[in-house]
């Protein structure tokens, strides 16, 4: 837990746990890089609060049900260690001597400010910039400056572990202090339930619009109030008895001009991943579940300050930006593969030959998931200019094809701060879920019975809640998990290249201006989602927004 001292620096509570013997127990320790590095304790280009002992602890999904990846930072130099045992052989808070000890890889962090999204696309024949003439593995802004943060990144993959059950575990900073032990489950090698959450966004506290219903006052005003948000829905969450994982659709948070605000020394991204991944003094949420995230444009635009915060599995280069530790990931949980792919490179080829290694290094499973930040589908795009430039619509015309290519079930996405449900597509084209043919679409004014919105042109018939069997992909783009920031139904006209403002696709339209979350359940026959909002701002009462099932009896 960090606390802000009398003298404006930031101290970590540690807990100094009983020493214990390393021996080889039926946990296996995954090789790590010990190999020296730098000390950037005096050359640090930020001036970041000090802190004692580790902070930002957070443990990650493993490849498969059987492994954990943890990570942590610190500001000192040292061999970094994880101790870790099944619950069960815990004596209150003494590892018994069966517990393992397992160095962990640590990495000096570096950071670049103020990064630069546009894009440049290849002009054509003609000379004109083209999406048909985009260049694949794009790399965007200036190149990076590797400022030295002071701070060091410490992972550690455990293996060997026993799918579904308690493991306790503590981390040491590599000057003798260690963390609290904390208690973590393994995920299902058969089923898997998950909560999945829009933008938590922490430090955005838009509260422009005046429109946030989560606040009495009408929207955020600090990042406090976002740190404030995040916790509330992670304490909703966590009610779920079979919640096994916890799934950030990317912009974990928002600043990406500055580690530390100059305009306010409590502010800047360095606070927002600590109120991230500690919002609450009392619960430690996001080291006791396991988290998958990965980058959004707002992550990315701290260039590679983002990947050190986590330890992602099967994390490739493809896919990946000029920053590095952002390429795409796989992992599998219960019957389900989820293939993690970076939005910020939003090219097609990279992607492209991911899917295929992922795809083929698991053959078995009943259902694929892919996830990324930019959402191709969407009733709330927030580039309402439908620039040709624009990312959202790039996507659009192109990783659906992988999807189509890849046989994806299911997609979830994040970015645009508005709940919206697609129809089953297939070619770019709203589908009979059970025929796949093209359904016929009504225009953009006309209400189809029994819909949530009355802007949606799906088909002339009410598109099912609960399909079996179907064709093709069903998209989600989630909205807001912490109330920081909503947006609302784009009703701009459409233009030549199918612009933002197409509803074609959407089933369910929903904004509430209240934080909401979707819980997720894969078994071996059905997939179902709940999407619920928040019914009051301290989070303790839910409303169900929408659902969806998917069975498959083959």
């Amino acid at each position: 837990m960090l606390k802000n001292s009398k003298t404006g620096k930031i101290a970590l509570s540690v807990l100094l746990a009983t020493a214990v013997m390393v021996s080889a127990g039926s946990l296996s320790q995954a090789k790590a890089d010990i190999s020296p590095i730098v000390d950037t304790s005096a050359i640090a280009d930020f001036a970041l609060p000090n802190v004692t002992g580790s902070y930002n602890i957070n443990v990650g999904v493993g490849s498969d049900p059987t492994e954990l990846d943890f990570n942590w930072f610190t500001q000192s130099l040292g061999t970094t260690q994880i101790k870790i045992a099944p619950t069960s052989t815990m004596s209150g808070k003494s590892f018994p001597a069966s517990a393992i000890t397992q160095t962990a890889a640590q990495t000096a962090v570096t950071a670049t400010e103020s990064i630069n999204q546009d894009e440049t696309l290849l002009p054509d024949a003609n000379g004109v910039a083209a999406v048909s003439n985009y260049q694949d593995n794009v790399f965007n802004g200036k190149l990076p400056a590797a400022a030295l943060t002071g701070e060091y990144a410490n992972k550690a993959t455990v293996t060997g572990l026993t799918a579904s059950a308690k493991y306790s575990y503590s981390v040491s900073d590599g000057k003798g202090n260690w963390s609290p032990i904390y208690t973590v489950s393994t995920l299902s090698a058969n089923s898997v339930s998950f909560a999945a959450f829009g933008d938590p966004q922490i430090g955005a506290f838009d509260d422009s619009k005046g429109t946030a219903k989560s606040d009495p006052t009408g929207g955020h005003k600090s990042v406090t109030d976002d740190k404030t948000g995040w916790s509330n829905m992670l304490k909703l969450v966590t009610q779920n008895k079979n919640l096994n994982f916890l799934f950030s659709m990317g912009d974990q948070v928002n600043d990406y001009n500055y580690l530390i605000q100059p305009s306010n020394a409590a502010d800047g991204q360095w606070y927002q991943y600590n109120y991230f991944f500690n919002p609450d003094a009392t619960n430690n949420y996001i080291q006791d579940i396991p988290l998958a995230a990965f980058s959004g444009n707002h992550d990315h635009q701290m260039g590679e300050y983002y990947g050190y915060h986590y330890n992602q599995p099967n994390r490739s280069s493809l896919g990946a930006t000029r920053y590095g530790n952002d390429g795409d990931y796989w992992f599998t949980a219960g019957p389900t593969l989820f293939i993690v792919l970076n939005a910020n490179n939003y090219g097609t080829a990279d992607h492209d030959q991911f899917m295929d290694q992922a795809v083929k290094a698991n053959p078995n499973v009943k259902w694929k998931v892919a996830v990324w930040h930019q959402s191709a589908y969407s009733e709330a795009n927030h580039n309402t200019s439908n620039d040709i430039e624009d990312p959202v619509l790039t996507i659009r015309n192109t990783w659906p094809k992988l999807m189509d290519k890849y046989g994806v079930d299911v997609v979830l996405q994040g970015h645009d701060h508005y709940y919206t449900r697609t129809a089953q597509m297939l070619g770019g084209n709203v589908i009979n879920p059970v025929t796949g043919d093209p359904e016929i679409l009504k225009d953009n004014t006309s209400s189809i019975p029994g819909t949530k919105n009355t802007n949606a042109t799906y088909g002339t018939k009410e598109y099912p809640a609960s399909v079996i069997n179907p064709k093709g992909t069903v998209y989600f783009t989630l909205d807001s998990g912490t109330g920081s920031k909503y947006y609302n139904l784009n009703s701009g006209t459409n233009d030549s290249i199918g612009g933002s403002s197409d509803h074609s696709f959407s089933v369910v339209g929903w904004q509430g201006y209240v934080p909401s979350y979707s819980y997720v359940t894969f078994t071996d026959k059905t997939f179902t989602i709940k999407t619920y909002s928040t019914t009051d701002y301290t989070l303790n009462k839910q409303s169900l927004i929408d659902s969806y099932t998917i069975s498959k009896t083959s």
